[in-house]
């Protein structure tokens, strides 16, 4: 399991708005594709996946602000499932 979070983004802001899912849970995902759009207060960034796997639940909804650093979803790998 790959805790996917809101990266830094090089920016100072403490929050993010999470703007749009672009997987929902189950979804096959692969290395480098988008699976969030989030929104700063100077641009809107894609939050990317690292590896392969199957979307987990999103631990929070759309429009909504997230802070910088959290935990919005879980990657599941083969054989693996959410507690």
């Amino acid at each position: 399991m790959e805790e996917i979070f809101v990266p830094a983004l090089g920016v100072s802001a403490e929050n993010v708005y999470l703007q749009k899912w672009l997987k929902a849970p189950g979804d096959a995902v692969q290395p480098g594709e988008a699976i969030a759009i989030v929104e700063t207060d100077k641009a809107e960034l894609e939050i990317t996946s690292n590896t392969a796997g199957i979307m987990g639940k999103h631990l929070f909804n759309e429009d909504t602000d997230v802070a910088v650093g959290i935990t919005i979803c879980v990657l599941l790998h083969e054989g693996e499932t959410e507690n």
